[in-house]
């Protein structure tokens, strides 16, 4: 995972003031414009400028600070547990949630396509926590309601990966495959509200029916 904290000269304790005066004076130094095209350039230009998109959104930000400090170790060393991707997946789909829907798809694809690393979903099948790893595909499946047909078909291979042959868990994800291939088309963005608003409601009501009983 790309520390996006070292790529801004910032720490994870600086505020958003100083990511953004980071962001704005490491733009300018390595912008291509002001390096004639020069390549090398061109690239550190675009890795600070997705550092910056992640870090200036909070919601993105917690979820990178979350996703950051659980990794596997080089050595293969898992720091964590199934449980413990479990919550963070849980934690992201509540900041999408709290955020109304509202989210920057190619951040929260970032984040959740770096969490779901080859180490991380070789610990998640060594550890064969098949409850567990269930939970996680339903979260998982949730938060990707908001991203674009794109995304989704580009974060299936990684669930299939996950799914490691079970049956059950291939039925599961299939949606996204459904999603992305049945029009070939993504939605409208008078459509795209919707969605988020029936899958809200969805959630208050069952709320509801939890504090009724």
């Amino acid at each position: 995972m790309e520390d996006y904290y070292e790529i801004l000269g910032v720490t994870s304790n600086s505020s958003q003031a100083e990511i953004k005066k980071a962001y704005r004076a490491l733009a300018i130094q390595y912008h291509p414009d002001k390096n004639n095209g020069d390549s090398l350039s061109e690239e550190r230009f675009k890795a600070i400028a997705e550092a910056y998109i992640v870090l200036s959104d909070m919601v993105q930000r917690d979820a990178y600070d979350y996703a950051k400090r659980y990794q596997v170790n080089p050595d293969g060393t898992p720091q964590t547990t199934p449980v413990t991707f479990l919550g963070l997946f849980k934690k992201i789909k509540t900041q999408i949630f709290n955020a109304g829907g509202q989210v920057n798809q190619e951040a929260l694809f970032k984040v959740m396509d770096d969490i779901l690393s080859d180490e991380n979903i070789t610990l998640l099948i060594r550890e064969d926590d098949i409850h567990t790893n269930s939970l996680i595909l339903d979260e998982i499946l949730v938060s990707c309601i908001f991203l674009s047909d794109a995304l989704k078909a580009a974060i299936h291979p990684k669930l299939v990966q996950l799914a490691n042959g079970d049956a059950r868990f291939i039925k599961k994800i299939a949606v996204l495959d459904k999603n992305a291939s049945t029009t070939g088309t993504t939605q409208s963005a008078d459509e795209q509200p919707s969605v988020v608003l029936i899958v809200l409601f969805v959630i208050v009501v069952v709320s509801v029916l939890f504090m009724i009983f």
